[in-house]
C-alpha cells in the first residue's frame, strides 16, 4: 500500500519562465481590446429593424388573407344559393310601388325581347299567364 510519506515531495506543475513578468502587460492589452470593440457595419445595426419590419409585414399580409377569404362582401359575383338569408338585403320594407312603377314604363315587347336574348322560353311564360 502507498503511504503519503513514500510519495515524492516535488511539485508536479511548473510555471513557464517569465510568466509573471509579462502578466500585467498581457492583462492590460486584453482590457484595451475589450474597451475598444470593433465597430459594427450598417447591416449589423439594421438587422433587428429589418426583422421587425418583416414580422409586421408578415402579420399584415396574413391578416389581410384571412379577412378577405373569411368575409366576402361582394354579393354581386356570388350565386344566390351561397348567400344566406341573414346576410341578404332586407326587402321587407321596400315599397311595392317602386317595383310596379318601373315595370309600367317597360312594354311587353321589350320584356319578350329581353327574355329571348337570354334564351328563356317565352312560350312557357305566356302560357302560364
Amino acid at each position: 500500500m502507498n503511504n503519503l510519506s513514500d510519495m515524492k515531495k516535488d511539485q508536479p506543475f511548473k510555471v513557464p519562465e517569465n510568466y509573471f513578468e509579462n502578466l500585467s502587460d498581457r492583462i492590460n492589452e486584453r482590457i484595451e481590446q475589450e474597451e475598444n470593440p470593433k465597430e459594427k457595419n450598417l447591416i449589423q445595426i439594421l438587422k433587428p429593424y429589418m426583422w421587425m419590419a418583416a414580422s409586421v409585414l408578415a402579420f399584415v399580409l396574413i391578416a389581410k388573407l384571412i379577412l378577405t377569404t373569411a368575409v366576402p362582401t361582394d354579393f354581386q359575383n356570388q350565386p344566390i344559393s351561397q348567400i344566406e338569408d341573414s346576410s341578404a338585403v332586407n326587402t321587407e320594407n321596400v315599397e311595392s310601388d317602386f317595383f310596379f312603377d318601373s315595370m309600367s314604363e317597360t312594354s311587353s315587347d321589350e320584356i319578350i325581347e329581353y327574355l329571348s336574348d337570354y334564351d328563356i322560353a317565352t312560350d312557357e311564360l305566356l302560357a302560364n299567364l
